[in-house]
């Protein structure tokens, strides 16, 4: 077995690319390390971590959220495509393989037209091709969920956390300890650390109405933004233990609920016309997978928009 390099008391060295708009060029050192991970880790490993450098040229909080795209500990993914267990030697085996492995050039639509003519032929793949493949969506995912922070900048610090960059990890060989490696190639984002409760863990009394119409408000904002999210759960909404006062225009807002978790979003493409959008909308649905979960769990009087419709041809 491979040691997981994601544990509390763990300290990185990071390189912080921040986000488009920073007023900061460049790239950024820091040090961090780790105060929790948060269990279980399903298809990225999320940490709290404490910011152990001073006098930085961008200004950062003290605890900060760290996510990683990592293919090695995307468990449900490997649980879902039935990835060999992990070891030092099957991952020595990756990279020596990996240099000359085609299989990191394809796409993820390449990749899935090459494993269903794998199974028609009932060629099973190999450990390697495996990996890369595993690797495909966790790229994607993270560039997911760059575009969408980046897209959201006005939501940022409100509805959805600070966006501070994309991440790195920089390893310092003189310190390196072969069974609890990190891998510079492995990407992260760095965001704001959010103290509060998930929905799901809220009791039924909390669910208000208006908390509950907050939910389908923040989903019906980012179809407005041009934003298609296929993992709008109760999971990947945060009170905030500390709600506090927020300025937006003369008016001002309690910071009572926070979205996370935008990996599985995209935004909407340049060619895709109103229909095709509309249709796309309507088939994932997001305000009801929000609106109807909080009715069946609290019994609040849902009342869906209708927004996406689309009417069934004759």
């Amino acid at each position: 077995m491979c040691s997981c390099p994601y544990y509390s008391g763990a300290e990185y060295r990071l390189q912080i690319t921040p986000e488009a708009d920073s007023p900061v060029s460049g790239t950024i050192n820091v040090k961090v390390r780790v105060l929790e991970v948060f269990e279980p880790i399903t298809i990225s490993p999320v940490l709290k971590v404490a910011l152990a450098t001073e006098s930085l040229s961008i200004a950062l909080p003290s605890t900060l959220v760290l996510k990683v795209y990592d293919r090695r500990y995307a468990n449900d993914l490997r649980e879902f495509y039935d990835a060999p267990e992990l070891s030092e030697e099957s991952e020595e085996a990756f990279r020596a393989w990996a240099p000359s492995g085609s299989g990191l050039r394809r796409t993820l639509e390449e990749w899935k037209e090459k494993r269903r003519a794998d199974d028609e032929l009932d060629i099973e793949p190999s450990a390697e091709e495996t990996e890369a493949y595993l690797a495909t969506p966790l790229a994607s995912y993270y560039e997911n969920e760059v575009r969408v922070y980046e897209h959201m900048v006005s939501m940022q610090g409100n509805e959805i956390p600070r966006f501070f960059g994309r991440t790195r990890f920089i390893i310092e060989s003189h310190n390196a300890q072969p069974d609890r490696m990190t891998d510079a190639e492995v990407p992260g984002i760095l965001v704001e650390y959010m103290e509060g409760t998930r929905l799901d863990n809220l009791s039924i009394d909390a669910l208000s109405p208006a908390l509950c119409q907050k939910c389908v408000d923040i989903v019906l904002a980012f179809g407005d933004n041009g934003v298609l999210n296929q993992d709008v759960r109760l999971e990947n909404f945060i009170v905030p233990s500390s709600p506090g006062i927020l300025p937006s225009g003369s008016e001002n807002r309690r910071r009572d609920l926070v979205m996370i978790d935008f990996a599985q979003s995209r935004l909407r493409r340049e060619d895709e016309d109103d229909e095709q959008w509309k249709r796309e909308k309507w088939s994932t649905d997001e305000e009801g997978a929000i609106g109807y979960v909080l009715q069946t769990k609290c019994g609040w009087d849902y009342k869906p928009t209708y927004r996406y419709m689309v009417l069934v041809e004759e």
